[in-house]
């Protein structure tokens, strides 16, 4: 059987026993590539399942391939869930599986009474930013910095555990079209003018900062790397530097009104879209 077909062959359920529960933790460290000090334990996860949250697993013919874990959690006067985790193993990624968890995370919310979920993400992976934007239709408006303190998994280490969170609204519009399978209009015909690029990387490799003095535009524009763990590999303190560039331009635009509401690729140059809240 091929990669493309084991989508349609995905089961998505709720976990709901401790076998359920330790190959949920057995996973966490295939997926992030962590020792066991790092994942979330299996008897933590119980009193989450039990205490208005819930855990999905992914199984493909018995066997466990991906996951979620959301908890209830207050903001300001709201409950959200918060999805603190979701994954799925290296074989099985890029077949969709990732999208059919998060749908079924989304109408069980619905079904409990939540109408967001949000959670955080690495500003510098462009796979996440792609399927968070693009294909959830999330937004966001919020930064942390160092989020997560040191952390030296095989995905994380060498950068400061900066991550932007993640607003899912479950029940705007675009969310429910992007749920539905409805196409979207795409971004790739977005015209990107040298003025509007807040951070991009030069033709002399060169980390540039471009924040104008007045922010007047609709829109506007952050480079981040096209692949995060190949250059960390190759130039760690270039990804460390474009780091740099992408928290100060963010948290500032942030703070004017703006918020992250696209993400686009353009050849092999990836970018953030920015634009004013409406």
């Amino acid at each position: 059987m091929s990669l493309n077909q084991k989508s349609h062959d995905i089961i998505i359920r709720e976990a709901h026993t401790m076998d359920d529960l330790y190959a949920t933790v057995d996973l966490q460290k295939k997926i992030w590539q962590m020792d066991g000090e790092g994942a979330t334990p299996a008897n933590l996860e119980n009193a989450i399942i039990h205490n208005g949250g819930n855990i999905l697993c992914a199984e493909h013919n018995g066997k466990m391939v991906g996951f979620s874990l959301g908890f209830a959690a207050k903001r300001g006067t709201e409950i959200w869930l918060w999805s603190h985790m979701a994954g799925v193993i290296a074989e099985y990624q890029g077949q969709g599986i990732g999208f059919m968890i998060k749908q079924r995370q989304r109408l069980w919310a619905l079904d409990h009474g939540y109408t967001v979920i949000a959670w955080t993400f690495d500003p510098m992976q462009r796979g996440n930013a792609n399927f968070n934007l693009n294909q959830l239709g999330a937004i966001i408006n919020k930064y942390y910095v160092d989020h997560y303190g040191v952390m030296t998994d095989g995905i994380n280490a060498g950068l400061a555990s900066d991550r932007l969170e993640a607003y899912w609204k479950l029940q705007s519009p675009r969310v429910i079209a992007l749920s539905d399978g409805v196409r979207q209009h795409s971004m790739e015909d977005v015209e990107i003018t040298p003025q509007h690029c807040l951070v991009y990387l030069s033709d002399d490799l060169d980390v540039v900062y471009n924040m104008p003095n007045n922010l007047a535009d609709i829109s506007y524009y952050i480079e981040i790397p096209r692949t995060l763990s190949s250059l960390k590999q190759t130039h760690l303190s270039l990804a460390q530097e474009w780091q740099l560039a992408v928290r100060k331009a963010i948290i500032y635009i942030l703070s004017k009104g703006y918020i992250i509401s696209g993400f686009v690729d353009h050849g092999n140059r990836s970018w953030y879209v920015i634009t004013r809240a409406s």
